[in-house]
């Protein structure tokens, strides 16, 4: 006599190996292959040839302690007896050709034994159905099981052999006969072990065939049955809504996020040719500024998160990983005053810092990351969260990611930004806020640098071509560091999900004495004029 739900040595499952009175034992784990007889570990037996077994005399009782009249007892051959000189409970076991194989047998506190054996891996109950039907209802529990058949007579129902764990082994194995009933309804256990195994199962059914039955105030069928609610238990049923994945949505119900203005959940750029090409920033994108060395791609970010902050009353977080906390509050500060004090501070009095100071740091809407050089991807991802969700920061500025990928441990460089670019497209998914992110770009081959004015692309970014895929919009700043006359800094547009368009939108110019990066009329002469295009698909 040996009890089940013992630990599996080979898959390590916690219960799922099936102690049977003969000795042998089998994992129910799906794809597990344990089999152990009395002389040892070798492969899962033939199942085709079960050994019919004598029957157990016992009798239909009412099972007081769970109020099961005796009827559905005696429907099921769910009988009343004696094994090993204590009260025991025998639910009977079929084969395929209903041969009488086995007894779950159900002893004090949850002891269960297994007499006989389940080759066929069917549910309990499951030769009283026939062959199909418009309903069935699949239970966790033996218990749910006559407790349902209780409340709805002649309505089949079954139970799974082993609990939630035996789930996917018996539905693949009986998926034949599932497959003959109109409609299969899962109703596991209302905790969380339960509900994930029903999301798991249901899986295995073909679309539109199976549903999840829940029960909001009681655990399972046998506790509202308990307390009298039939109600629940019925509605468990009729009101089992259809399996849908995550992530498969029916457009019917978008009617609201449809009538939804963009522009609710937008916010500007601080030049106007931007936000007449981009029609502004939006919440729940990645916005990607790249630009080869020198040529203000912070200055430009740092503009993007000033505007935000001081003119749009928006709450903001920057992580710049190549600048001390100490110069970027001075940054923002110096952009209040026209002035870059993170330079020279000049003639300007602490007075007037005070009072740009409350302008900018002090309106408890700029948080800065304290942190200087690499970082661990999953750190950072946990920062940048922390900021959306517990900070309430609308905008997070992230410069920048090479920087990041430096500090990974991981030796392929493009390896390294495809996770850590899949990961922070997922968390602006799920946080809803809007994410600019500073990138590098490769060495080009031969010809002039960018630091001449060469044009950026896509296929320029360094590292991945993910950080073009992922991201909702790109942009590109070109200037050429050797031109004598001091031209600007071209901005263009490299991708642009939200509307298409893409090509040169303006150009912008660093003034040294105010520390502003402020929009210049003329485009530049070293650029290439090209008509605008829209782009194709990435």
């Amino acid at each position: 006599m040996s009890v089940i739900h013992a630990p599996c040595p080979q898959c390590g499952s916690h219960n799922n190996v099936a102690i049977y009175e003969d000795g042998h034992e089998y994992c129910f784990t799906p794809g597990c292959t344990y089999f152990k007889s009395a002389t040892g570990i070798m492969p899962t037996p033939t199942l085709s040839t079960p050994q019919e077994i004598e029957p157990i005399i016992g009798s239909y009782v009412d099972i007081k302690s769970r109020k099961i009249p005796a009827d559905s007892n005696k429907f099921f051959g769910y009988a009343k007896g004696i094994h090993g000189g204590e009260p025991a409970y025998f639910w009977p076991i079929y084969d395929n050709q209903r041969r009488l194989v086995g007894y779950k047998i159900r002893k004090k506190n949850k002891q269960f034994i297994m007499h006989g054996s389940n080759h066929d891996s069917r549910f309990l109950g499951q030769e009283k159905w026939g062959d199909g039907g418009k309903l069935l209802v699949i239970f966790e529990g033996e218990y749910d099981c006559l407790s349902y058949h209780a409340v709805r007579k002649n309505w089949p129902c079954v139970s799974l052999p082993n609990g939630a764990e035996s789930g996917q082994k018996v539905i693949k194995s009986q998926l034949d006969w599932l497959l003959k009933f109109e409609q299969v309804i899962l109703c596991y256990d209302n905790d969380e072990h339960g509900q994930s195994a029903a999301q798991r199962d249901i899986q295995l059914l073909p679309p539109r065939k199976g549903k999840i039955g829940t029960l909001e105030s009681y655990k399972d069928a046998n506790e509202a049955f308990m307390a009298g609610d039939t109600k629940a238990v019925m509605n468990m049923v009729w009101n089992a809504k259809e399996y849908e994945p995550d992530g498969i949505i029916n457009a019917s119900n978008l009617l609201t996020e449809v009538l939804e203005d963009p522009k609710e959940s937008s916010a500007e750029y601080p030049y106007e040719f931007l936000n007449d090409k981009l029609h502004g920033l939006r919440k729940a994108e990645l916005c990607t500024i790249t630009a080869g060395t020198g040529i203000g791609k912070s200055t430009f970010v740092n503009e993007i998160a000033y505007d935000l902050l001081v003119r749009q009353n928006q709450t903001v977080g920057v992580i710049s990983l190549e600048e001390n906390l100490r110069r970027t509050a001075r940054r923002f500060i110096g952009m209040d005053l026209n002035h870059p004090i993170h330079i020279d501070r000049g003639d300007i009095t602490d007075e007037q810092i005070e009072k740009a100071f409350e302008k900018t740091l002090g309106t408890g809407r700029l948080w800065l990351y304290d942190h200087f050089g690499s970082l661990d991807c999953d750190v950072l991802l946990n920062r940048i969260r922390y900021c959306i969700v517990s900070l309430g920061c609308d905008w997070v500025i992230f410069d920048h990611l090479s920087i990041l990928v430096s500090g990974s441990d991981e030796s392929n460089e493009v390896k390294a930004i495809d996770r850590t670019m899949t990961k922070l497209r997922s968390l602006v998914e799920e946080t809803g806020a809007g994410l600019l992110l500073v990138s590098h770009l490769r060495r080009p081959q031969g010809g002039k640098g960018y630091e001449d004015g060469q044009q950026t692309s896509l296929s320029s970014l360094r590292g991945s071509s993910s950080i073009g895929c992922l991201s909702d919009i790109c942009i590109g700043l070109e200037r050429d560091q050797q031109d004598a006359s001091g031209a600007g800094t071209v901005v263009r547009v490299l991708k642009n999900r939200f509307s298409g368009w893409c090509g040169v939108a303006g150009s912008v110019k660093y003034n040294e004495k105010t520390g502003r990066m402020v929009t210049l009329e003329d485009t530049p002469s070293f650029v290439e004029q090209k008509n605008d295009f829209i782009e194709s698909d990435f």
